[in-house]
């Protein structure tokens, strides 16, 4: 029992007599080491979990007495753990609303159903607003699975798991094979001529993945009285009723039916995946990969994801032994605001433990910004073949996520009855609070500026090639040192060279002794044996130059940058094999991409300035004030580096190998780099420049991002 035991309301319930409804029956629970107890409501199959204090009280709700007189008695027999006034009358209330309360007065028993009457609209009304989903009850389906029970034994058994599982891992290497095949071909999924096999593929997958939750809630014990249709994101799609998993006493089975759905769709997938990579274009082949990405995709983003109300929430909360997570992360955040912002007394925390309390914050947190995220990733996918629907989504995201939770707490604010006697302040409070956000959001300029890869280059660098086959004796600078024109860099051997060499002095040799001897007895040979002379001459001199060449000279000042060369003594070196790049001492600058919808920032400021960080020397920043933007948009990058391909942000074409053309057009910005410290080594070396622009309010970024959104994807 927490707060005061007595409440000045107790008088609008003391008198009434009521019991729980006959289709209620309560089973004992073990969440984290402590006893909670599951009232299930047969009829509508649906659960509630209550606390021991409760439960006392509840079982010996009896319509032959009043409320009072049961409270009294449970006062008297278990003085230590009964209620309070206030939580009886809020226990009530929750059982009036769930509609397993019977009322021996006729007149309470009327509003009942009325209320719940009432209730059914209000939930209608919410899934109208929703567009996640609408469910539309249509058969029972458990004598079916009734008749299946031996098949799912053995598909849902080690064996079966084993064979799910190499599966999975033999489509994960198929997609690693053809990730640029399997990422053009998601280009365009929502066009009208692929919409009806995409809505066939999903209606088939997502029919499985339902037949798996109701699979394991048969294999546990369970019951599956429910089949319908649910409308996800204006497809028809199929769903079962899982909540008999509620009565499992084992965390561990309620988490399996959890995931049950994610394993089949996951195995389905997999097994598309394999169809897809094997087979050429066709219909086969067009469902294979739609399977393939609904599957593995859509599970992650949807179901796999418990920051959203799907498979991975159920387990999380089964894990976590939370049940209902969601609200009772909003109740701590409540509890949050009305103990230490409104200073309310008698303020009850919905946790247990302050390591309770942290978590379900931080869920709130990250769960409200995901849903906010992924409704808008939702809009922008759809709304790129589909413009008026991906509106329509934002303006309904906008409303659920923004509009009607601010609804929500200003109706807190007036009509809340534990605010009665403080709201003046209350609302005054919220109101100086709302205001310091608007100031801050509105009014507070904020620094902003735009990130940029690129890299660094110097002006006249040359690339070194060996132009003389030969083995690689000696490396005579380090990586990245100074050097002076003229001085050896690194040495060759070629031992036929060498060969020919002296074959060819020998050959010279004797041939000047048959112009001795021609000159004494046979004048007439003295011409022919010249021109030979001459031939050997110029071969001599031929293969003398090839030899020089094996001795690999600076021709100017500068830096030397290996090419892969310093542990490769003895190795064969071909003609044309680049060894390495002299960077001459000359000015050094950074060259970045900057995607166009960023790029109309950069016009409208006349003084750039920003930073340089290298990656690999994170500890050296360079400070440039000299920005040029270069006002023509481009294709092709200055380096792969930059690209998908060279590990970098821009979005590089599959179809080009050299990693330098552009999906969508860019433009240039050059830093020039007057920094005196040596940084001309570092040719090549990529990078992040931040470009520091005019400051911002939050809202003005916002705005800023919107309109860069519409530019990018509808050219607005």
């Amino acid at each position: 029992m927490q707060g005061s035991i007595f409440s000045e309301s107790w008088f609008k319930v003391a008198s009434l007599q009521v019991s729980l409804q006959e289709n209620s029956y309560i089973r004992k629970q073990i969440y984290r080491g402590q006893t909670w107890y599951i009232i299930e409501d047969s009829y509508n199959n649906h659960f509630f979990k209550i606390k021991p204090e409760a439960y006392e009280f509840i079982t010996r709700l009896n319509a032959d007495k009043t409320i009072e007189e049961i409270w009294e008695e449970c006062l008297e027999i278990c003085p230590n753990i009964v209620p309070s006034q206030d939580e009886v009358i809020s226990i009530l209330t929750s059982l009036h609303h769930k509609n397993l309360l019977y009322f021996k007065n006729k007149t309470d028993n009327e509003q009942l159903i009325d209320r719940a009457n009432k209730r059914k609209i209000s939930e209608i009304k919410g899934k109208l607003f929703s567009f996640l989903y609408i469910k539309v009850p249509l058969f029972d389906p458990d004598k079916y699975l009734d008749k299946m029970k031996p098949f799912i034994e053995i598909l849902l058994s080690k064996k079966g798991f084993t064979v799910w599982l190499i599966t999975l891992l033999i489509a994960i290497k198929y997609v690693i094979e053809n990730f640029s095949l399997i990422y053009d071909q998601t280009q365009g999924m929502l066009s009208p001529d692929k919409l009806f096999l995409l809505y066939i593929s999903t209606i088939l997958l997502k029919s499985l993945h339902e037949l798996g939750h109701s699979m394991m809630v048969k294999k546990y014990g369970g019951r599956v009285n429910t089949i319908g249709v649910m409308i996800l994101i204006f497809t028809p799609l199929p769903f079962m009723d899982a909540t008999q998993s509620w009565r499992f006493r084992s965390k561990y089975q309620r988490a399996l039916v959890g995931a049950s759905g994610m394993f089949i769709e996951f195995f389905i997938a997999a097994i598309a995946t394999i169809i897809w990579a094997n087979t050429g274009d066709g219909l086969v082949h067009s469902i294979s990969f739609n399977m393939m990405i609904i599957g593995s995709v859509s599970s992650l983003f949807f179901n796999g994801n418990p920051l959203l109300k799907f498979d991975s929430y159920f387990i999380l909360s089964d894990l976590l032994e939370i049940p209902n997570l969601q609200e009772q992360s909003k109740k701590q955040w409540y509890y949050l605001v009305q103990k230490y912002i409104f200073k309310l007394a008698n303020t009850i925390s919905p946790s247990l433990s302050i390591q309770e309390s942290s978590l379900v914050l931080l869920y709130a947190v990250l769960s409200y910004l995901y849903r906010l995220f992924i409704a808008i990733t939702i809009a922008l996918f759809i709304a790129d073949e589909w413009f008026a629907i991906g509106v329509l989504i934002v303006m309904t995201s906008l409303y659920l996520w923004v509009f009607k939770p601010f609804y929500t707490f200003l109706k807190y604010l007036t009509n809340d009855m534990t605010l009665q006697k403080v709201r003046f302040k209350v609302i005054a409070l919220s109101i100086g609070i709302f205001s310091i956000f608007f100031i801050i959001i509105v009014m507070i300029p904020f620094p902003f500026s735009i990130k940029a890869s690129g890299i660094i280059l110097n002006n006249g660098y040359s690339s070194i090639y060996i132009k003389t086959d030969g083995f690689l004796k000696t490396v005579y600078v380090r990586n990245g040192e100074k050097i002076k024109k003229g001085d050896l860099i690194a040495s060759f051997e070629n031992k036929d060279l060498d060969f020919e060499i002296e074959k060819l002095y020998f050959s010279i040799k004797e041939t000047d002794a048959y112009m001795s001897k021609a000159r004494t007895n046979l004048k007439a040979d003295v011409v022919a044996i010249e021109k030979h002379l001459e031939l050997l001459d110029d071969k001599l001199t031929f293969f003398k130059k090839k030899k020089s060449e094996l001795n690999i000279i600076a021709k100017e000042d500068g830096y030397f940058i290996y090419e892969n060369i310093k542990y490769r003594e003895e190795t064969w070196y071909t003609k044309g094999n680049k060894i390495g790049t002299l960077i001459p001492l000359k000015g050094v600058y950074f060259q970045a991409v900057i995607p166009q919808e960023e790029a109309w920032n950069l016009f409208r400021v006349e003084k750039l300035y920003g930073t340089i960080k290298l990656y690999g020397v994170n500890k050296i920043t360079i400070t440039t004030d000299n920005l040029k933007v270069i006002p023509y948009y481009k294709q092709e990058l200055p380096s792969a580096v930059l690209g998908w391909l060279g590990g970098g942000s821009i979005a590089t074409s599959n179809s080009d190998t050299t990693g330098r053309k552009t999906m969508e057009s860019f433009f240039e910005v050059r830093a020039d780099i007057t920094d005196k410290r040596e940084l001309n080594y570092l040719q090549g070396r990529s990078g992040i420049l931040k470009i520091y622009l005019d400051d911002l309010t939050l809202y003005q970024y916002f705005i800023l991002g919107f309109k860069q959104l519409l530019q990018k994807h509808y050219k607005i």
